[in-house]
């Protein structure tokens, strides 16, 4: 293309103007051009500078001379530092003797003393007082202490200086740390709020007594536990903020709530939770505070989703987590969910985290991403959790979801925390909320009357439920927590045309005083689980039933994965694994009928081969699997859940398949050992083949009447028990003689002998009803009385 001449001639001109500048010389504005150019130095006739020559006729010694000098000048107190620290290298190695190790520690605190202060917010000197805090004694801690006393709050939110903070807390005696706690009395949110005087707490909290704890959260409660211990100096004796609010009116209940709501606002919106006593006040304010002040505060938390999994180490943190969850709107749940990838194995190991993986398989109702994220990982590590206790426990989530069975008290606790129902117009909006100012909470407490509002906003009761308030409602109340005024309309947020109701946020054509469920999940849990679990050939049903056929044989024999296989092996709840995964259960029970069909010689000769090489792994145990204390007692609960199948399912197939490879003729080997209770088992399964085979076998084999054998395995003493026993034998045996047999009590009619119930109560699956003044005759948790007695001992 040609080039255009006439726009390249204006270039060319003014390029042609431009004046030429010699080098040296600068432009107007760029500097002082009638300024005088520096004179140059004298050099000598081969061109070096005198000065060149004179510095590098200096020795070493004295450049080092020349450049202490210049630091003495310029930095304060690099002369003390450096004598410092040069007896700080004489302390650091291991092989100092104790006696010259004191004598150095004394040596450099005399060097340091008056300058402590200053030289603990430097680098290298916080180092060297740290090791005299550490390797010195009771005089020496108590000399750091006493000059660092007064600016204990400030140094700890030091850079360095905290160091020598959590260093002083660390090595306190047990008599000390009352004196420490009250050094930071008025301070902890403040600290709180700040990462390094979080860390210092966090130090504080580990070695204060129970009293001390109590009082460190109680300056959360109100501005009277700050300035002292409360009105009636109660703050050592408050447990939890829920003791607070019990016999507290409800205008002091909301003045409380409000504080604490004030002072954790910061705290959470910097993510600053890794600290214990910040998972007690989240857990404290998450049960206490009202529907609407928990809805803020669980978005708050949720909305990077690694703050939450910051908590989850602890019993409270796991607690608050699980309360975030289950309160939590759809896109709550999601972030936390996505914040869990490449953290669901530490997780699912953890004393407490796993409980935060068993909330969020039981409510998320997005399975897609919920099976990206936590049972593709759950899948990747079931080699080895299916011999870890809690990661167990997730698994039996999937399997049996709320089953008291494999859950402790206390974590079953945290799975299921209380309904929380709020009134206002929408979820997104706090703004222009209605109800939150006479949202009035019941503790369990006698709140006077004329203190008490009409609005029944309940947290720990269901009776008020349903209740109206006929005051004014107020608008326009804004929380404490720090709400824009200009809120997303939910309907933008879903993109489905204005619908909210996909985000779990009702449409703002509602009644604006309705009532909402926090976290209402609108998906079936059984349609959850059996979404979760899967039924392809890379799905986690296929992938557990593989996982446990293959470890059948050291499952059963293990105190906490004896549960996972009677699971697995009868369909999970309601049979839904064995509807997915028909072949993978039947894999399952052959893996058990297999080692119950060995011999106890063959067990005890595999056992003293690996005796002979330790370094084999284990997989067949050291006692047969009908033997086993653990193992005995997971098959007898296995087949009396048979009973409770209806129709019959993977348990009743188990029955009769070890019955008729495993125990069939060989009923005589097992009498008179643990077994017994196996074969008592067998007698109540409900499948009535097994029931008459066995009944006619094992008749002849047992000294005393049947019903009485099989009674005193299932723990049935009374005369309840004696009869439903003595039934369900009784038909088996009629059955077996083909012919009418009288029974030894003719008084059953009437009683309850259904297949069903006696399966419940002989496998601890419903506990007896006690009669007054009796003994305890429960059988617990499938276990006889024998092991009830042996516990006692």
């Amino acid at each position: 293309m040609a080039k255009d001449t006439k726009s390249a001639q204006p270039a060319k001109a003014a390029k042609a103007a431009k004046p030429f500048l010699k080098s040296g010389t600068k432009r107007k504005g760029e500097g002082q051009s009638s300024a005088a150019p520096p004179a140059k130095r004298a050099r000598d006739e081969n061109g070096k500078s005198p000065d060149g020559e004179r510095q590098k006729k200096l020795h070493t010694k004295d450049k080092r001379a020349v450049i202490r000098e210049k630091k003495l000048q310029h930095k304060k107190n690099w002369n003390v530092i450096q004598d410092s620290v040069y007896l700080w290298e004489k302390l650091r190695p291991k092989d100092t003797s104790d006696i010259e190790r004191r004598e150095l520690v004394s040596n450099i605190l005399k060097k340091v003393k008056g300058k402590l202060l200053e030289l603990s917010n430097h680098h290298t000197a916080s180092r060297v007082i740290q090791f005299c805090v550490k390797y010195g004694g009771d005089v020496e801690r108590r000399t750091v202490m006493d000059e660092v006393r007064a600016n204990v709050v400030e140094l700890s939110k030091s850079k360095y200086g905290h160091f020598l903070v959590r260093k002083l807390i660390n090595t306190a005696k047990k008599d000390e740390v009352p004196g420490l706690v009250r050094l930071f009395r008025g301070h902890v949110a403040q600290l709180l709020r700040q990462p390094y005087g979080a860390d210092v707490i966090t130090d504080l909290y580990d070695v204060a007594s129970t009293a001390d704890r109590n009082a460190l959260c109680s300056e959360f409660y109100g501005k009277e536990f700050v300035l002292f211990d409360g009105i009636s100096g109660e703050a050592g004796r408050l447990y939890s903020l829920k003791q607070l609010m019990t016999n507290s009116p409800a205008a002091k209940q909301r003045a409380i709530i409000q504080h604490m709501t004030k002072a954790l606002t910061p705290i959470v919106e910097k993510a600053l939770l890794d600290p214990p006593i910040t998972h007690r006040l989240v857990k404290e304010y998450l049960e206490c505070a009202t529907g609407l002040s928990v809805e803020e505060a669980v978005e708050t938390l949720s909305q990077t989703g690694e703050a939450v999994l910051r908590m989850v180490h602890t019993h409270e943190g796991a607690a608050a987590a699980c309360m975030v969850l289950a309160y939590g709107m759809p896109r709550d749940r999601k972030r936390v969910v996505r914040a869990m990838k490449g953290h669901v194995a530490a997780m699912a190991a953890d004393e407490w985290g796993h409980t935060v993986l068993c909330m969020a398989l039981a409510c998320v109702d997005d399975t897609s991403l919920t099976s990206k994220v936590v049972v593709s990982e759950l899948k990747e590590l079931l080699q080895e959790g299916v011999h870890q206790p809690n990661a167990v426990r997730v698994l039996h989530q999937l399997l049996s979801p709320d089953c008291r069975r494999h859950f402790p008290p206390a974590i079953y606790e945290m799975l299921h925390p209380p309904q929380r129902v709020v009134r206002g117009s929408t979820g997104k909006s706090v703004t222009d909320l209605e109800g939150e100012e006479d949202e009035e909470m019941d503790f369990g407490g006698a709140v006077p009357e004329d203190d008490a509002d009409e609005d029944g906003g309940e947290l720990f009761s269901k009776e008020a439920k349903g209740k109206s308030s006929n005051k004014p409602k107020a608008r326009g109340k804004v929380l404490a927590t720090g709400a824009d005024e200009d809120m997303e309309d939910p309907a933008d947020k879903t993109g489905n045309g204005g619908t909210a109701e996909v985000e779990g946020v009702p449409n703002e054509t509602d009644d604006a005083a309705a009532e909402r469920v926090l976290g209402a999940s609108k998906k079936d849990p059984r349609l959850r689980r059996r979404e979760l679990l899967g039924s392809g050939p890379k799905s986690l049903s296929v992938k557990l039933t593989q996982v446990v056929a293959a470890e059948a044989p050291a499952l059963l024999r293990s105190p906490h994965s004896c549960e996972l296989v009677v699971e697995v092996a009868r369909g999970g709840e309601s049979g839904l694994l064995f509807e997915l995964e028909p072949d993978g259960v039947r894999s399952v029970h052959a893996a058990i009928i297999e080692d119950a069909a060995r011999s106890p010689e063959d067990v005890a000769a595999e056992a003293g081969v690996e005796e002979d090489a330790p370094e084999a792994p284990s997989t067949s145990g050291r006692e047969h699997v009908l033997l086993s204390y653990y193992s005995s007692r997971a098959l007898r609960r296995l087949l009396l859940l048979a009973a409770d199948e209806q129709p019959a399912g993977a348990a009743g197939a188990f029955a009769s398949e070890i019955w008729a490879n495993a125990l069939k003729g060989r009923c005589k080997q097992w009498v008179g050992t643990h077994a017994e209770k196996v074969l008592v088992a067998l007698l109540q399964c409900g499948v009535q083949p097994v029931v008459t085979a066995a009944t006619k076998e094992l008749k002849p084999l047992v000294k005393q009447p049947l019903e009485e054998w099989a009674g005193r395995f299932l723990g049935q003493k009374g005369k309840e028990g004696d009869k439903q026993v003595e039934s369900r034998l009784e038909q088996g045996a009629e059955q077996a003689t083909q012919g009418k047999v009288e029974g030894r009590n003719g008084k059953s009619d009437g009683k309850q002998s259904g297949a069903a119930e006696a399966g419940k109560q002989r496998g601890g699956l419903k506990e007896p009803k006690m009669k007054s003044g009796g003994k305890d005759k429960r059988v617990g948790a499938g276990l006889d009385k024998g092991k009830v007695i042996k516990v006692k001992r």
